[in-house]
């Protein structure tokens, strides 16, 4: 098959995928735009294509563009769900994974996957993120003497507000124990957030956290982070030893005093948050 058919049938291949498909070179200038991205964006793809990136989503920037910190990191992000406007103020809900492309060693460019999310879809997934605390006590199924003397020691943290940290290897359970010290709680009807410290970059895990104010850098809103979410309930903070170590003092600030303040912002909120933590 002579190369003009191969480029040509990669070309239908991918314009006729379900998922919306893009890619940048090294210096953010778009490279690719399918069919499906079309759809998605509202755009055509000559309105993107050899265009620079923050140039077509004026809402994104050199700090929360998921793209260019691909290309900046060279490492793959997946499932990342966000939330940006379009240089026509079109808004915009996505589920995407980034990957780079690496030649010899050095990353040419980022080919981005995007699937839309309806907002309908993103309230649906909102409520199960917050409310998915379904794991108790009562599912823990076992004749091990140890293991039922460490659930009934277990049980005794529901009635304390004291932040707990769990350690253990991958896939022994320490999030299922998380929900269930929250369900074993006076806060079993508040909410219970989970999130994975390790599956957020560097550069956007503090705004998650502790939230946004409007103005503190391009595009930036006034956003609530996790711990004000979490207020009253509990924040399961997944593979905390991934966590930067210059945010860890503001992270011991919040445990510490209770108060979380947001990027940019110079008031402190007081939350009632119960880190649970593992590694």
């Amino acid at each position: 098959m002579d190369t003009n058919i191969k480029e040509l049938l990669l070309d239908i291949i991918i314009n006729h995928a379900n998922e919306g498909i893009a890619s940048i070179d090294a210096k953010g200038i778009f490279t690719y735009y399918n069919e499906r991205m079309e759809e998605i964006e509202g755009f055509s793809r000559d309105e993107v294509i050899g265009k620079y990136i923050l140039d077509i989503y004026p809402t994104s920037n050199l700090k929360n563009s998921i793209m260019l910190e691909t290309l900046r990191v060279g490492k793959p992000i997946f499932g990342f769900e966000q939330r940006y406007k379009t240089r026509k103020g079109r808004e915009i809900f996505t589920r995407t994974t980034q990957i780079p492309i690496v030649k010899n060693g050095r990353v040419e460019g980022v080919v981005e996957f995007a699937k839309e999310i309806h907002r309908n879809e993103v309230r649906a997934f909102n409520y199960l993120k917050q409310k998915s605390n379904y794991y108790t006590f009562d599912d823990f199924k076992t004749n091990s003497p140890n293991l039922i003397l460490l659930l009934e020691q277990l049980k005794k943290l529901g009635d304390t507000d004291s932040n707990v940290l769990i350690y253990g290897e991958t896939g022994t359970g320490k999030e299922i124990i998380a929900q269930s010290i929250h369900n074993n709680s006076n806060r079993k009807n508040k909410p219970f957030i989970a999130q994975n410290c390790a599956a957020i970059p560097d550069t956007l895990i503090e705004s998650i956290l502790f939230g946004t104010t409007k103005g503190s850098f391009t595009g930036a809103a006034d956003r609530m982070g996790l711990f004000e979410k979490a207020d009253g309930g509990s924040l399961l903070l997944d593979e905390l030893n991934s966590m930067p170590i210059h945010l860890q003092p503001k992270l011991l600030r919040v445990i510490e005093e209770g108060r979380v303040r947001r990027v940019g912002g110079d008031d402190d909120k007081k939350v009632d948050v119960k880190v649970i933590a593992t590694i």
